[in-house]
């Protein structure tokens, strides 16, 4: 008992010495002495210039704390003088003793404020290439344990720059939150959300958001699996799930269902005039449900279910891989009321024409079968149309043309 008492109280010892350690650290240290250091590290590391312009502080309870104030990393060279990632403000915290034993548990990380710019060449050069160094990884000596109780990002801007295309995308108000992450074990209660700014879109962007309580990802990110997820892209909400192989040839599959959404307010969203239609409430509601899959650059959704207004379908849809194909569109509904979605009879209404570049490359042909169709005082039992869209716009094909 004598043996155990003098143990405890060289243990308490040892404790006292290092609390009272870290205290003189935290309070007489003033880290913002070490910010050239920091600064030069960081440019012999990555050939790029960091600056931290707002003060270091250090905390001790209830973390051994670092806060940051406002800095920036620059661009890397034939990029321009334009940082390519600033912040406001950022914190990561680590608790103490699990450091004393090699271990890595770190407090929730908070950054603010960031405005982060990715810009690809016309050569094809990318600004975050030769980040990560060109040495390869050392081979560690022993297993080592790290987790972060989680990373929120907030009030922060995106912004992508692609040159050989040319395309442009922002995004606004992004937020990013994630629960625990620890090495091996799957994120939870992950959420982001932003608006998005793009060519072809209304100049106020389209607000969206995906939460997912769950993703399952290897150490190694060669699969993924989300049992369930929801989504916003405007006036359309998503809720579904996926699972699969990640790599160059990915292999997904899932299931989605919509809301029954305003689809004249998506377009309107994504800066499309909607198309005129004699009756005025046409195209007022639409839900979708379906399985998909995706397959090295091929892609499927079926079977599905489409509601329209009154009507409802169902039926597949099928685009293969390649530089040029042609997607294959099968419906099948129980009644349809043409008169509705036909144009006015106004000659000085404008035409519906295809919005975008993007959908006019969109070719497919399709098949639309519906036990009852209506025009005005016409009802037709078993109708079929074949329609084709592709350079020439949506027409039916010249065989089956009168």
């Amino acid at each position: 008992m004598r043996v155990l008492k003098w143990v405890l109280i060289g243990l308490g010892g040892l404790l006292a010495l290092v609390l009272i350690g870290v205290l003189v650290v935290v309070w007489l240290v003033d880290p913002n002495r070490f910010k050239p250091r920091i600064e030069r590290a960081v440019r012999e590391a990555t050939g790029r210039e960091l600056t931290l312009t707002g003060d270091i502080e250090l905390g001790f309870f209830p973390w051994l704390a670092l806060r940051t104030g406002a800095g920036q990393f620059g661009n890397a060279p034939g990029f321009g003088s334009e940082p390519m990632v600033t912040w406001k403000q950022a914190q990561l915290g680590a608790k103490l003793f699990p450091l004393l034993r090699g271990e890595l548990v770190a407090d929730r990380v908070h950054v603010s404020g960031v405005d982060l710019r990715l810009v690809r060449r016309v050569d094809g050069k990318a600004n975050w290439e030769g980040l990560g160094g060109n040495q390869p990884a050392q081979p560690s000596s022993g297993e080592s344990k790290f987790s972060i109780d989680g990373v929120e990002i907030g009030d922060s801007r995106l912004s992508f720059v692609d040159e050989t295309v040319p395309r442009r995308i922002v995004v606004t108000d992004f937020h990013f939150e994630t629960d625990e992450i620890s090495l091996g074990e799957p994120f939870t209660d992950t959420e982001v959300a932003g608006t998005l700014h793009m060519d072809g879109i209304a100049p106020a962007g389209v607000h969206f958001a995906l939460r997912v309580p769950r993703v399952e990802l290897p150490g190694d990110f060669s699969s993924v699996a989300v049992r369930e997820f929801d989504a916003v892209f405007g006036p359309i909400e998503l809720e579904g799930g996926l699972r699969g192989k990640l790599g160059a040839a990915p292999q997904l599959s899932g299931n989605v269902e919509s809301n029954e959404f305003d689809p004249r307010s998506l377009l309107a969203a994504v800066g499309i005039s909607a198309p005129w239609t004699t009756y005025p409430k046409a195209l007022g509601i639409v839900k979708l449900k379906g399985d998909w899959r995706l397959d090295s650059g091929a892609i499927a959704i079926e079977p599905f279910t489409l509601r329209l207004d009154d009507s409802h379908f169902t039926g597949r849809f099928r685009r293969a891989a390649g530089d040029d194909p042609v997607a294959l569109l099968e419906l099948s509904g129980d009644a349809l009321d043409v008169a509705r979605y036909v144009p006015p009879a106004d000659p000085a209404s404008p035409p519906f024409t295809l919005p975008t570049a993007m959908l006019e490359a969109l070719k497919f042909s399709g098949t639309i079968q519906l036990g009852e169709a209506t025009y005005q005082d016409t009802r037709m039992k078993g109708v079929t149309l074949r329609l084709l869209l592709d350079e020439h716009g949506l027409h039916q094909p010249p065989e089956t043309q009168p």
